[in-house]
């Protein structure tokens, strides 16, 4: 990785560690505020127009909004037009989200008489594995050369996966479904570990605004993955 600007976070003093990591921390939660009240909009916008959630459209858009998140915005953000990118990233993110959050609330009022319960659910499990991972990296930089090299492999066709399997879950139904989501769990949350890694040891002194886009696109994809596995739960 290279550093055009300021010190790798590894090499600067424990004070100039600290606020870089406020600054990210910072972001972040900006981000996933940002994200999670577009993904509101989006749900209820897509429950007044339940014709989304039938055929190809719920596929095209997520998919659709993810490019924008990872070919569009991501570009930006480690460019010039940083806040720009991070604002259309984080957005985007939140619209696709938008769909999950509408499914999950759904079967949460059914099954629990609150919509909230199983998005509550899965924010907490969330929280919980970024905490301990940056816990888990926080003494010393790691070496995750595998992990990194894996996601590159897999991560463009999983995100593909999980918009199909949103649109069509009759295609991995059953123990195939059940396993996918495990699996995608698993994958997600060993991407999030290599990019907090990366975020807390290798980026530059001056990069807050990318570890936190970084860090908040990899929370995202984690909490949709997890609570795609609770729904896939309650469906058994």
């Amino acid at each position: 990785m290279s550093f055009p600007s300021g010190i790798p976070v590894s090499r600067v003093s424990a004070d100039a560690r600290v606020d870089y990591l406020r600054r990210v921390l910072s972001i972040t939660a900006f981000g996933l505020i940002l994200s999670g009240g577009t993904g509101l909009v989006s749900a209820a916008v897509i429950a007044m127009m339940p014709a989304l959630l039938g055929g190809y459209a719920p596929m095209i858009v997520i998919l659709g909004c993810w490019a924008v998140t990872n070919f569009v915005a991501r570009p930006m953000v480690f460019g010039a037009a940083k806040w720009p990118g991070f604002i259309l990233g984080t957005m985007a993110q939140g619209v696709a989200m938008g769909f999950l959050l509408l499914v999950a609330m759904l079967v949460s009022r059914a099954d629990f008489g609150n919509p909230f319960v199983l998005i509550g659910f899965a924010m907490a499990l969330t929280g919980f594995t970024g905490v301990g991972m940056a816990a888990y990296v926080w003494s010393g930089p790691r070496d995750f050369s595998l992990i990194g090299a894996g996601l590159g492999a897999v991560s463009i066709p999983m995100l593909i996966l999980m918009a199909v399997g949103f649109a069509f879950p009759a295609l991995f139904g059953g123990t195939l479904g059940l396993v996918m989501c495990v699996v995608f769990v698993a994958i997600s949350a060993a991407g999030l570990l290599y990019q907090v890694n990366e975020v807390i040891h290798n980026f530059s002194t001056e990069q807050h605004v990318e570890g936190a886009y970084t860090i908040t696109i990899g929370l995202l994809v984690l909490f949709w993955n997890i609570l795609s596995l609770l729904l896939r739960l309650r469906r058994r």
